[in-house]
């Protein structure tokens, strides 16, 4: 069990949903529901994933919800991709945000070494 409001990947996960959030509103209309909807749920999920995580007595039920945000992380960084494709996300951004999923990415699974 640990404390998820304390950990270093939680509150950078946390910061970067904000940034999916607020770059997906800037989506055309018809996306906002469709890649909008899907990257702000798959980085939802990566927060919420390391929330309930915190709440298991088990290591294998910590590192079921570490592999689950892990997943996530994957799943959004190919809608990143596909929303850079598509000219929805410059290059700039683009560079930048790729940057940070990865490292969350990272971040999440040496955390979850601890719990295997």
């Amino acid at each position: 069990m640990y404390n998820f409001n304390r950990l270093e990947v939680y509150r950078r996960a946390d910061l970067f949903s904000d940034v999916i959030h607020e770059l997906t509103l800037k989506f055309p209309k018809f996306e906002m529901y469709a890649l909008g909807g899907q990257m702000r749920r798959a980085v939802d999920s990566i927060v919420s994933n390391i929330a309930e995580g915190g709440g298991k007595n088990s290591n294998a039920e910590i590192s079921l919800f570490l592999r689950h945000a892990i997943g996530s992380a994957n799943e959004l960084e190919a809608q990143i991709r596909r929303a850079w494709k598509l000219g929805y996300i410059s290059d700039d951004k683009n560079n930048i945000v790729s940057c940070e999923i990865v490292e969350i990415r990272k971040m999440l699974l040496g955390f979850m070494k601890r719990y295997k």
